[in-house]
């Protein structure tokens, strides 16, 4: 299946002390057109999660810290893309053990929401990870 994007966004969202959360939420909230089918509330926890992720074990939670954001739209399908500031000590992944943690639940939920999702890392020696997801109409 081939998906034409019809609509692309694509923006830094920074801070003084770091990346704020709910500043990467409201990029993608505008950046998704208004008439799409998918769940805009999947989208928004999804973003929620990628970016806490990002800002918790990156330089994106530093001071002047960040995250590049990219939004893809077409018919009935929503993609996000999020891009940290690199200096991981680890990749993303969807931990095994204690389901009763405080922590390490973000990805799988992305897992489970999610039409599709994936994780990239730059070759550069920086280690900046991009988390992306699509959902579905």
């Amino acid at each position: 299946m081939v998906i034409v994007w019809g609509r692309v966004a694509t923006g830094r969202v920074a801070g003084g002390a770091g990346v704020d959360v709910r500043a990467v939420r409201r990029f993608v909230r505008e950046a998704v057109c208004s008439d799409s089918s998918v769940d805009l509330g999947d989208v928004d926890l999804l973003t929620a999660e990628i970016a806490t992720n990002a800002v918790r074990h990156t330089a994106s939670g530093k001071r002047g810290g960040g995250v590049w954001v990219t939004v893809l739209s077409a018919p009935g399908r929503v993609r996000v893309e999020i891009q940290d500031d690199g200096g991981a000590d680890t990749l993303p992944e969807i931990p095994a053990g204690d389901e009763w943690g405080e922590s390490g639940r973000g990805l799988l939920l992305v897992s489970e929401l999610a039409h599709a999702w994936g994780v990239k890392v730059t070759g550069d020696g920086q280690r900046q990870v991009t988390v992306w997801f699509e959902v579905a109409g």
